[in-house]
């Protein structure tokens, strides 16, 4: 197997990448949709299932709505340091 080695064109990651990025757009939205589908799914799933267990809708609500708060201020706080060590950086 004495043959030439195959080469890529010099530009062939900008444009592979570029290609991706445009098809991978749609397919980010099904996943979100996914997502908040089996979101939803789980939290009636074990909302229901705690009520059997005889629990109040106040403990349920809180065992629920719990680690969804600290989801979303993680999520902040992560916002809010990636926004400030850019502008660190850009004043440097």
């Amino acid at each position: 197997m004495a043959g030439p080695v195959p080469s890529l064109s010099p530009d062939f990651d900008r444009r592979l990448l570029r290609e991706v990025r445009r098809s991978s757009q749609p397919l980010d939205r099904y996943r979100r949709i996914l997502l908040s589908g089996y979101g939803l799914t789980s939290v009636v799933t074990s909302a229901v299932v705690m009520r059997g267990y005889g629990l109040d809708w106040g403990v349920i609500s809180v065992t629920i709505l719990g680690p969804l708060a600290l989801l979303a201020a993680a999520g902040w706080a992560r916002r809010a340091l990636a926004s400030s060590k850019a502008l660190r950086a850009s004043e440097q």
